[in-house]
C-alpha cells in the first residue's frame, strides 16, 4: 500500500507541476468544474455540471427523500432492505463508499444494520438543492467517496440576496398501493437582508401488493422538520443557520432481524461566505455542524419472537468544520485551498434474551459498536484554469490523517473472552490492535474540452482513498441476516484509480451524453463470510480484495416537436473481483428508461408522460456473498398533470400498469418467512397501484 501511495503522490505531484501557472497559456477565470455531477430535470441536458435545486425535487411527488430522488440519476440504484429506505450505490459501489453531506457535514445512521441510510434522513423540502457525484470528485468536497458521493445544501449561495416578501408551498400524494399519504410543507419570509424558513413532512404508509399478489411487510409511520435562518447584510457577506430532524415511529425491514420502533437524527449546520476581499484572497467560506442520530429497534413483529426477545440502542453523533478560500496568485487562474475535518462517534449494544435453545436460554449483550471513534482531518488545495482554446482544466490534491480507536474492547461478548479475542480469533493476533493511524492521499486530473457550439468533450483520471469505516473495523457480533458480523480493525484503506471520459452534444432537436468510466480498486473492502457457529449462524466479516468495473452512462432527450419531447437514460455497470476472479457483488444489471412526453402551453399547463422502465436478468453474482441471481424485468408507468388557479396542481398516475411481478437486483433477500414472502426470497417491487397529488405554491 506504501509502494501505491508514493507512486500516486508522484505522478500526481508531476501533474501540478507540469500544468503549472507558468507552463500554461491561460485565457479567462475558471470555475470549479464538478465532475459527473448530473441534473435529473432541467431546460438543458447537463449530465456533468448540474445539480437538482429544490423545485425539480418537490415536483417529483414518488420520492420523499433524497436516497429516492438520487436513483433518477443513470448510474445511481437503491440496496433496500425496505423500500423506503433505498442505500445508494452509485456505479456498483456503495455501503460506506458513497457518503452523504449536508452543507458538506458528513451525514452517518445510527443503525449498525443499515436501516437509515443517512440520505433518507433528507427530505425535499428541507433541502436548496442536491448533487449527486458519480465520478471523481472535486477534492474540495472531503475525505473518501470512492464510490461517489451525496450532496445536500439547505443554502444554495449564503451571499445571494435574502427574500423580500414571502413564499409557501405544499403536497399531499394518496399513495392506493400502500393504503396512505406522504404530505410536506415549506414556507419562507424575509426582508431582503433577513430570510426565515420552515417546512415540515409526514409518511403514514402500510404494506402493499406485488405484482403477484404477495403482501410485503412495509409500514412506515415517520415524520420530520426543517429550520433555517439566512442574513445577507450586503451583496459580498452571507451568513446561514439551519436544523434538520428525522423522526421514524415505526418502519417494517423484511430483510433484517428487526423493525426500527424509534429513530431520532437531529442535524445542525451554519456558516458563512465572503466574496470580493481583495486581489490576492477573492473569498472564503467556512461551515459548521453536528448531528446526532439516536435508534431503537427490536423483533416485536418478528417470527421468531417466540423464541427470543432482541432489542438494540444505538447512537451516531458527528461534529465537523471546513473552511475553504479562493485565491488568484495570478490574473487569469483561481486556487481553491482549505483545510476540513470531523469526528464521529458510535456506540451500540443489543440485548437478546433467548428462551428455547438453541443457544442456551439467558439473556446476552452484544457490543455491536464497541463506543469506537474516528477522526479525520484534510487539507485540499484544486486549480481552475481556462486554456486559450476554451478548454478548461482542473487539477486537485488532498491529503487526510485518519484516526481510529475503540473504548470497549476488553469488554466481554457472549462468544469471546473481550471484543478484541473475538477480532483476533478471526483475524490473527494482530487484530488485537484496535488503533489506527493512517494518512490517505487523493487527487484527479479533469481536462474539459469544447467542440464548437454543440459539443463538448471531457476526459478525467486520478486516484480517491478511503479509509475502513467504523463499521468495517469495529463491528463486534453485529445483528446480520442468518447470524452476526465482526468487523476487521486490520483492514488496508481503498485505493481507486479511474479513469473518466464523455462527450455531450447540445442540438435544437437531439440532446445526448455519453459517459465511461474504467476503476480499479486497490484493497476493495468485500464483506464476506469467515465462519459458521456451531448454532448454525452465520459470521460474516471483512478482508481486502482488489476489484475491478467499468462501465458507462447513456442520457438525452430528443424533441419531437415544441410539446412531444422523448427523454431517455441507460447505465451499465460490469464488477470483477481481481484477487478471486469472481464477480463482485451487489453490482446492478443494465438498466434503463424511455418516456413520451407532453407538454402544453395551454392555460393549464396539463402534462402527461407514458414511460417504460427495463432492467436485463443478473447472473454476474457472488455466489459466496451470498446473492442470488434475478430475472429481467419491464415496467410502464402513466403519469399526467395540470395547473389550476391560486398556485394549485394536480397529478395523478399508475405505476407498473400491467402489474408486473419483479425484484431490483439490489433489493436484499427477506429473512423470515413473513406476510406472503418465504425466507430467502428477493423483496418485491410494488405491483400495479394508483397514486394522485395536489400541488400548491404561492
Amino acid at each position: 500500500m506504501k509502494a501505491r501511495t508514493v507512486l500516486f503522490l508522484t505522478v500526481a505531484g508531476s501533474c501540478t507541476w507540469i500544468f503549472g501557472e507558468n507552463d500554461v497559456t491561460v485565457k479567462k477565470e475558471a470555475q470549479p468544474y464538478q465532475l459527473e455531477t448530473v441534473v435529473v430535470q432541467a431546460s438543458r441536458l447537463e449530465p456533468l455540471s448540474a445539480s437538482m435545486n429544490q423545485q425539480e425535487l418537490l415536483d417529483d411527488l414518488g420520492s420523499q427523500n433524497a436516497a429516492q430522488a438520487a436513483q433518477a440519476v443513470p448510474g445511481v440504484a437503491g440496496s433496500c432492505r425496505s423500500i423506503d429506505t433505498p442505500e445508494i450505490a452509485i456505479r456498483g459501489l456503495g455501503w460506506e463508499r458513497v457518503p452523504t453531506q449536508l452543507d458538506f457535514l458528513p451525514l452517518y445512521g445510527s443503525c449498525p444494520a443499515r436501516m437509515d441510510p443517512p440520505a433518507t434522513y433528507l427530505s425535499p423540502e428541507s433541502i436548496a438543492n442536491m448533487t449527486v457525484v458519480k465520478g471523481l470528485p472535486s477534492v474540495t468536497y472531503g475525505a473518501g467517496g470512492t464510490g461517489g458521493r451525496v450532496m445536500a445544501r439547505t443554502v444554495a449561495n449564503p451571499t445571494q440576496p435574502a427574500l423580500n416578501g414571502a413564499t409557501a408551498d405544499a403536497s399531499v400524494t394518496w399513495d392506493g398501493g400502500r393504503d396512505g399519504y406522504a404530505s410536506r410543507a415549506g414556507a419562507k419570509v424575509g426582508n431582503g437582508k433577513m430570510e426565515i424558513g420552515a417546512s415540515a413532512n409526514a409518511v403514514d404508509y402500510d404494506d402493499y401488493e406485488s405484482g403477484s399478489g404477495q403482501t410485503v411487510p412495509a409500514e412506515n409511520r415517520s415524520h420530520g422538520a426543517s429550520a433555517n435562518i439566512r442574513y445577507t447584510p450586503d451583496a459580498n457577506n452571507g451568513y446561514f443557520f439551519s436544523w434538520n430532524m428525522h423522526k421514524v415511529d415505526h418502519l417494517d425491514y423484511p430483510a433484517l432481524p428487526m423493525d426500527a420502533t424509534d429513530v431520532t437524527a437531529n442535524t445542525f449546520t451554519f456558516g458563512s461566505r465572503h466574496e470580493n476581499l481583495g486581489s490576492l484572497l477573492e473569498d472564503i467560506e467556512w461551515q459548521a455542524g453536528y448531528s446526532d442520530s439516536d435508534h431503537t429497534m427490536d423483533n416485536r413483529d418478528k417470527p421468531n419472537r417466540a423464541n427470543m426477545d432482541a432489542k438494540a440502542d444505538t447512537e451516531s453523533k458527528t461534529y465537523g468544520a471546513r473552511i475553504a478560500s479562493g485565491w488568484r496568485f495570478s490574473q487569469d487562474s483561481k486556487w481553491t485551498i482549505g483545510v476540513d475535518a470531523h469526528h464521529l462517534s458510535r456506540d451500540g449494544t443489543r440485548t437478546r434474551t433467548i428462551k428455547t435453545a438453541p443457544p442456551a436460554p439467558g439473556t446476552y449483550r452484544d457490543p455491536i459498536w464497541p463506543d469506537a471513534h474516528q477522526t479525520q482531518v484534510g487539507l485540499f488545495a484544486e486549480r481552475s484554469t481556462e486554456l486559450d482554446n476554451d478548454s478548461r482544466l482542473r487539477l486537485g490534491l488532498r491529503a487526510d490523517g485518519i484516526f481510529s480507536d475503540i473504548d470497549r474492547g476488553g469488554e466481554a461478548t457472549p462468544f469471546d473472552a473481550t471484543v478484541r479475542d473475538g477480532y483476533a480469533k478471526y483475524y490473527g493476533n494482530s487484530a488485537r490492535d484496535t488503533d489506527r493511524n493512517e494518512a490517505l492521499f487523493s487527487g484527479n486530473v479533469l481536462w474539459e474540452i469544447p467542440q464548437g457550439e454543440s459539443i463538448e468533450w471531457f476526459i478525467g483520471a486520478g486516484c480517491v482513498q478511503r479509509a475502513a469505516s467504523i463499521t468495517e473495523l469495529y463491528y463486534a457480533y453485529a445483528p446480520a441476516p442468518g447470524g452476526f458480523q465482526v468487523g476487521n480493525p486490520t483492514l488496508d484503506p481503498e485505493t481507486k484509480a479511474e479513469i473518466d471520459g464523455g462527450v455531450d452534444y447540445y442540438g435544437d432537436r437531439l440532446e445526448i451524453g455519453v459517459q465511461a468510466f474504467a476503476s480499479y480498486v486497490f484493497d476493495y473492502i468485500l464483506e464476506t463470510r469467515v465462519d459458521t457457529l456451531p448454532s448454525g449462524a452465520i459470521v460474516r466479516g471483512f478482508e481486502n480484495t482488489d476489484a475491478v468495473l467499468a462501465g458507462g452512462e447513456l442520457q438525452g432527450r430528443w424533441k419531437i416537436s415544441s410539446e412531444w419531447s422523448i427523454p431517455f437514460n441507460m447505465a451499465y455497470v460490469r464488477g470483477r473481483n481481481a484477487s478471486d476472479n469472481r464477480d463482485l457483488p451487489l453490482i446492478p444489471p443494465l438498466s434503463g428508461r424511455v418516456a413520451l412526453r407532453w407538454d402544453s402551453a395551454w392555460q393549464l399547463r396539463p402534462w402527461a408522460e407514458a414511460a417504460f422502465r427495463a432492467a436485463t436478468s443478473q447472473h454476474d453474482v457472488d455466489s459466496q456473498y451470498p446473492e442470488s441471481e434475478t430475472s429481467a424485468w419491464q415496467v410502464v408507468d402513466l403519469r399526467a398533470g395540470f395547473e389550476l388557479p391560486k398556485g394549485f396542481g394536480l397529478e395523478a398516475g399508475v405505476e407498473n400498469l400491467f402489474d408486473q411481478d419483479y425484484a431490483d437486483h439490489l433489493a436484499r433477500e427477506t429473512l423470515f418467512a413473513q406476510g406472503d414472502l418465504v425466507a430467502g426470497e428477493k423483496i418485491p417491487m410494488p405491483g400495479r397501484f394508483f397514486y394522485a397529488g395536489i400541488k400548491w405554491a404561492l
